[in-house]
């Protein structure tokens, strides 16, 4: 047996996030026999995902990067990089991108770096365009979490598109807790449909066009019920919509939660309003509960939702319609049904965690040219 390939993933944290569950995910189930992975946070702290890993014994550094470009930073990631004899540094996001690559030149150290989304909106920047190409020709392998972050590489990061391989995010499937609305103590009956999403209160996200959406709706069905699982910098101002449309009674905030599971069990459809989403780990989770999910038309949502399919997908920031197509399925159970089970078959098609894992592990064996037969 080799030694094990050491994995040092660098990122800003590992508090909550879409970015945050992948990493999890993939030092979580690692080969154990391969793979040795170790986690550096750049913004000072571990968080609540990565308290998760450092339990069970996973290894973890932590930086406290300072305002602008950080050449302290950049000397102590080398010097962990070096002392450490990480055979690869996996940097997610650009910013950590950027000080892992810096940190690797001239060492044994190979570069894989992940794109996790996309601002809103994307803007070219001239200072990247003179270094992104440098960057990627000392960078071993370059990944996209869908087609759309992918394209954007390219077009504004000035990333050789041949380079860039996509692999959709992946999660583990777990049963729905289909006793979840009889034991809730939200207040929720089985006469309520409950629309839902589970998310970061951040102005990328849109929920106020989700909120004013859900409001039409219950004008018209004072059943309807609305369920924001979740913390953010938006929290205070989307709690005064809701005050100012009236609907504190029909929406239910129930703060950041740890354990997700018997929150989305108990959404009858799930939403997503974003303006802009690379793959969204809360979509794929309700789609493994064979949730109805309605999407806006951004980023990697079309690639997984296909528009009255497997699911809706309405115009970004389009209030009537996503109003439109909510209502139109309040009183239609066969539909809502149809289209559950169809986000599951594509979720079990393209999006189960294992392919996550195995895209991943090619990666690193083909990185440190190992091939996949020492597996």
């Amino acid at each position: 047996m080799t030694d094990k390939i050491k994995i040092l993933h660098l990122t800003y944290h590992m508090g909550i996030g879409g970015t945050e569950q992948v990493i999890y995910q993939l030092v979580n189930n690692a080969d154990k026999q391969l793979f040795d992975n170790s986690i550096l946070c750049i913004e000072g702290e571990v968080g609540a995902i990565g308290q998760k890993l450092k339990a069970s014994g996973v290894h973890f550094h932590v930086l406290k990067r300072s305002p602008g470009f950080d050449t302290e930073l950049l000397k102590d990631v080398r010097k962990i990089l070096t002392e450490n004899e990480f055979d690869i540094v996996h940097c997610h996001q650009y910013t950590p991108y950027v000080y892992g690559v810096m940190a690797a030149l001239f060492s044994r150290t190979k570069v894989v770096f992940t794109e996790h989304g996309r601002f809103h909106p994307d803007t070219y920047s001239w200072k990247r365009r003179l270094v992104n190409p440098i960057l990627d020709s000392t960078t071993t392998a370059i990944t996209a979490i869908s087609a759309a972050t992918k394209d954007a590489l390219s077009s504004y990061e000035w990333f050789r598109k041949s380079k860039i391989q996509v692999v959709y995010n992946g999660i583990l499937a777990e049963d729905k807790d289909l006793d979840a609305r009889k034991n809730n103590d939200l207040g929720l009956t089985e006469h309520n449909l409950v629309f839902g999403t589970i998310t970061r209160f951040d102005t990328i996200k849109n929920l106020p066009m989700m909120i004013k959406a859900f409001a039409t709706v219950h004008a018209e069905h004072n059943d309807a019920r609305l369920l924001l699982v979740g913390d953010g910098d938006e929290k205070t101002a989307t709690e005064q919509l809701v005050d100012d449309l009236q609907i504190n009674n029909a929406v239910i905030f129930t703060g950041f939660q740890t354990d997700t599971k018997k929150y989305m069990s108990l959404i009858d459809v799930y939403l997503l309003s974003s303006f802009s989403e690379g793959t969204s780990m809360t979509l794929l989770e309700a789609m493994s509960f064979s949730t109805c999910c309605v999407v806006t038309a951004v980023g990697g949502n079309v690639e997984i939702i296909e528009d009255q399919k497997n699911g809706f997908v309405v115009e970004s920031d389009n209030t009537d319609q996503l109003a439109a197509t909510l209502l139109s399925l309040v009183n239609n159970d066969d539909l809502r049904q149809q289209m559950g089970i169809a986000a599951k078959k594509t979720f079990d098609t393209k999006f189960d965690l294992k392919q996550m894992i195995q895209s991943y592990k090619s990666i690193y064996l083909s990185t440190v040219k190992r091939p996949q037969a020492q597996s």
